[in-house]
């Protein structure tokens, strides 16, 4: 027997795309009064750390950036307004397709490029390591002509006629 809120949940169902790349939860992201509400597992993967508070609030950490969100009301599992957080933890891009229910985030790297430091000659070093790369095999070396060739050695088998071809023929008169 099937269930007849299965295509109601599934027209709720939101697809969550972090950087370029599917991430799917369980259960899915959903509208949730106009807003893409997920579960804590989904904000997992944006922060570096979480924390469920006694008064059932989240906090969640991601490099320097300490954000707090409350869980929706009476979702089991708990659900988190995706959007507001994620642009607290530092989202460049928070995008959301009505036509394809696909919430889109970008998020800067998490690192910073900088300029390797300076070289520093009283700095230890290490001794380079030998490399094995074997050497190719020399060539072949080539056939000396030294003049005119010699006579082969090797005898060759001879084998007599067969008798029929041995006897004379008859001549005609």
């Amino acid at each position: 027997m099937t269930s007849l809120y299965g295509p109601i949940a599934l027209a709720a169902a939101v697809i969550v795309v972090i950087d370029g790349a599917f991430v799917p939860t369980a259960p899915p992201a959903i509208l949730h009064d106009g807003r893409v509400a997920a579960p804590v597992d989904l904000i997992a993967r944006i922060a570096d750390r979480i924390e469920v508070n006694a008064d059932g609030t989240l906090s969640a950490t991601r490099g320097e950036r300490a954000c707090v969100a409350r869980a929706l009301p009476d979702t089991d599992p708990q659900l988190v307004d995706v959007a507001p957080l994620a642009r607290c933890l530092g989202a460049t891009h928070v995008g959301f397709d009505r036509r394809t229910k696909t919430l889109a985030l970008t998020f800067a790297p998490s690192r910073a490029v900088r300029r390797p430091a300076p070289f520093d000659a009283s700095a230890p070093q290490a001794p380079p390591t030998t490399i094995f790369t074997p050497e190719p095999a020399p060539p072949t070396p080539r056939a000396i002509d030294t003049g005119s060739p010699r006579p082969r050695r090797t005898a060759i088998p001879v084998f007599a006629p067969p008798p029929s071809l041995t006897t004379p023929r008859p001549t005609s008169p």
